[in-house]
């Protein structure tokens, strides 16, 4: 494939940045220990896959709050924890019925179906939120259905350190969770582009797939859009206050066997990596006006451009080498139709969205009396299954 033409070429000769963890505190010494309230998975995977998240629970002595779809009911979970010996809330998420606020981010992107990333997770986590601060939960673990090998130790850190930071992620030492257009520069190896244009080694940020978070005083949500992790963070206010500890693993996968799945995550990567680039900047992220964006769109052509000149230029297997160039091709011909303007309106509109879900909140108690009971009476969702094994009363 040849070198892809962007319209605007980089001010500065840094076109990408494969790592934003100077962002991220490692706390060292000797590190406050806490209970976690619950793990909480939005399963979509058969529910065997639930097993790793069953065995953590049982390890730090707390429940599974498992949001079911796609190839997993709540039955099925439920019925699994119970062979476990597991205590399980499980739900059947089915449909927008469910008493969230409609955002119009998602509004926004329902007008652009070329932007379109069919998922739920997004409305899972955001459930699984208002069920937590309803039932006065202040530490719980959101882990995704790939996640196995968790240290169970680096949990209750993370768990501890939730008084002195919005968000604390476990280190994934497993198979990374990076983008599939990062994942080509993770493939291909550091310092490449003209110039030292992609400087170091693609690296990995914290995410939910293994991240800690207090339900009960975080005002933060998750937008349907890849990266949500990243806007739940930066949502929490104005300092980036987040952590890292413990381990944990995320199953192999093959990020270039679905060339569409570039299409569904370039505009999500933009958006965050553009965000993210004013913070490695210590700038802050209301400098993201349309220039800003101009800019960091002409550097997006320029990366993916050097990306493709070195998949062109190196010995890969063939077969590799044409699936990498067609991911590529689809993030190129979906970055060719995001648009500064839609950038801006994308990041207000997240704004407002705050404001609509802090609102949201608002209107609603927190911690009931009567915990999980009381909560789940209050949200009245259809399709919630619960395991024989009772929740745990205290940590």
């Amino acid at each position: 494939m040849n070198t892809f033409d962007a319209n605007t070429q980089p001010i500065d000769p840094t076109v990408h940045h494969p790592s934003h963890r100077h962002l991220l505190k490692t706390p060292v010494g000797i590190l406050p220990h806490a209970g976690v309230d619950a793990v909480i998975v939005p399963a979509a995977r058969p529910a065997e896959c639930l097993k790793d998240a069953f065995t953590l629970a049982q390890k730090v002595g707390t429940g599974v709050v498992a949001m079911c779809s796609g190839a997993v009911t709540a039955e099925q979970a439920v019925a699994l924890g119970d062979t476990e010996d597991v205590p399980v809330i499980a739900v059947d998420v089915r449909n927008d019925a469910d008493g969230l606020p409609t955002f119009s981010t998602t509004e926004l992107l329902q007008r652009h179906p070329e932007f379109a990333r069919p998922s739920d997770t997004s409305r899972k986590r955001n459930l699984a939120l208002n069920l937590s601060r309803l039932a006065g939960w202040e530490r719980v673990l959101f882990l995704d259905d790939d996640i196995y090998d968790v240290d169970p130790e680096g949990v209750q850190v993370a768990a501890g350190l939730l008084g002195e930071f919005g968000a604390v992620g476990l280190n994934n030492v497993g198979c990374p969770d990076n983008s599939v257009v990062c994942h080509v520069l993770g493939t291909l190896g550091p310092d490449l582009g003209p110039d030292g244009a992609i400087p170091g080694e693609q690296a990995q940020f914290i995410g939910i797939g293994g991240m800690a978070v207090s339900p009960t005083t975080s005002y933060s949500f998750f937008p349907n859009i890849y990266n949500q992790d990243w806007f739940f963070i930066m949502g929490m206010g104005d300092e980036l206050r987040v952590a890292v500890t413990g381990l944990m693993k995320q199953q192999r996968y093959k990020p270039f066997e679905d060339p569409d799945r570039a299409r569904r995550e370039e505009l999500g990567d933009c958006l965050a990596e553009g965000l993210f680039w004013l913070l490695d900047h210590g700038l802050p992220l209301n400098r993201a006006d349309v220039d800003h964006w101009r800019e960091f769109l002409g550097r997006r052509a320029f990366f993916i451009g050097c990306l493709s000149d070195e998949i062109a230029n190196r010995k890969l297997d063939r077969a590799k080498a044409e699936r990498i160039q067609a991911s590529l091709a689809k993030a190129w011909n979906t970055l060719k139709k995001i648009e500064p303007d839609l950038c801006v309106e994308y990041v207000d509109r997240w704004r407002a969205d705050l404001d609509t879900w802090r609102s949201f909140l608002d209107e609603r108690p927190v911690s009931l009396e009567g915990g999980l009971d009381a909560a789940l009476e209050y949200v009245r969702w259809d399709g919630v299954v619960r395991s024989s094994v009772p929740w745990p009363t205290s940590l």
